[in-house]
């Protein structure tokens, strides 16, 4: 399986899967800001991630990460007990939606626009609403991660939103700093953020 990827993207939350699973992939780096360059994504947008894998094609970094589970049959990672199953798909929402939306919405802001040309405004009313959202996320103490005891597709996803709520300079407590703290120190994520940045 081939994997389109670019450094400090949403290709890192594929990898991450990857490297849950155990599944042997190959990356192609594509420079996304770079339109002379000869390496691009097949994706119809240019984005990544994108997955090919023989035949088939796959778009977007919850289709793909799902197909993975899928297709190596792991249920810890995306369970197939509707109840849990249920629990996971919530949380991957909340963080595709309630959570992602302001905070990369801030951390375009922040990175991708001139400071000259930035909107106060804009930047104030995000940050606000990034900091509300977070500050509603409630973790089960019988629970060992966000939903239940495995981790899940829906660890990778919300703390990789919440590490970029970090970089943003949002307030982060101390449960779910430590929390990020967790899933960034599985041996998996570790690997996955070096190939991500190759």
């Amino acid at each position: 399986m081939k994997i389109y990827t670019y450094p400090k993207s949403r290709s890192l939350r594929v990898l991450w899967a990857f490297e849950e699973i155990g599944a042997t992939y190959d990356t192609i780096r594509v420079e996304l800001f770079n339109p002379t360059s000869d390496v691009k994504s097949p994706h119809p947008f240019g984005k990544v991630p994108f997955l090919v894998d023989g035949k088939i094609s796959i778009s977007e970094t919850l289709a793909i990460c799902i197909y993975l589970c899928k297709k190596h049959q792991n249920g810890t990672l995306y369970p197939a007990n509707p109840e849990e199953k249920a629990s996971v798909n919530a949380w991957l929402s909340f963080s595709l939606t309630d959570l992602e939306a302001p905070v990369w919405s801030l951390l375009k802001q922040n990175v991708f626009i001139p400071e000259n040309q930035r909107s106060t405004d804009l930047m104030n009313s995000l940050r606000d609403e990034a900091t509300n959202v977070i500050s509603r996320i409630r973790f089960n103490p019988s629970h060992t991660w966000i939903a239940g005891d495995n981790f899940t597709l829906a660890d990778i996803f919300l703390s990789h939103s919440l590490l970029w709520a970090k970089l943003c300079g949002l307030e982060i407590d101390k449960e779910t700093d430590s929390y990020i703290a967790r899933a960034m120190s599985r041996p998996a994520f570790v690997k996955a953020q070096k190939m991500n940045n190759l």
